[in-house]
């Protein structure tokens, strides 16, 4: 956790002193739990939710090339809801996570960058890993609504890697379009050998703007 906060920290310094982009998005984070209790038993029955997701982050050529690195903040709702048949309850939960992405992408057919005005598509393939924390929790068990803060197997940072796919349209120089689909799982770290384990699988769908600021490279 330590090394992951003190790389996001240098990719946002440098950014910031030699960002080419900065980016903002919105979406939609579709998300699923995978639930095991210390026993190895699954809940079955479970489904998954569709809510909103924002993005705020830096974006940087490597070296001018189609290479970039990222480092970004996102602000994710995840949820899930289900039903035990047999013994008659109703669960539902709605988690709302802050987390820090470390992320890279390789651009093709970006337009060239000697023009006087770009425009155009382009193709993406990206992956990144990210640290999510979570800001507020409940669950709703029947009736009964719970906090979720202070609950070991929520209240501790999640782990994701993801991947996927995006296409921008170059506008101008300056502003960039982009629509982009992200998808991965969290993963826990340490031994959790007969303890209760949650990982969620997210899928991401996102539009957003990008703003170049170095239109002069």
């Amino acid at each position: 956790m330590k090394k992951l906060f003190i790389c996001s920290l240098f990719i946002i310094i440098t950014s910031t002193a030699y960002s080419q982009l900065i980016f903002f998005s919105v979406g939609k984070t579709i998300s699923s739990f995978n639930y095991k209790n210390s026993e190895g038993e699954t809940l079955d029955n479970l489904q998954g939710s569709n809510q909103s997701g924002l993005g705020l982050g830096y974006r940087q050529s490597v070296m001018r090339t189609p290479f970039y690195v990222s480092a970004s903040a996102n602000y994710n709702n995840y949820g899930a809801k289900g039903s035990d048949k047999t013994l008659g309850n109703y669960y539902e939960w709605d988690l709302v996570y802050l987390g820090i992405n470390l992320g890279v992408d390789y651009e093709f057919f970006r337009p060239p960058l000697n023009r006087n005005e770009q425009h155009g598509f382009s193709v993406c393939v990206k992956a990144n890993i990210a640290s999510e924390f979570m800001l507020q929790g409940t669950q709703i068990f029947n009736s009964q609504i719970n906090d979720l803060n202070g609950v070991e197997e929520f209240d501790k940072p999640l782990y994701f890697v993801r991947g996927g796919l995006g296409v921008n349209y170059y506008i101008s120089k300056t502003f960039i379009l982009f629509a982009e689909y992200v998808g991965g799982t969290s993963f826990l770290i340490g031994n959790y050998n007969n303890q209760e384990q949650l990982k969620l699988i997210t899928h991401n769908i996102n539009i957003g703007l990008s703003i170049n600021l170095m239109t002069n490279n």
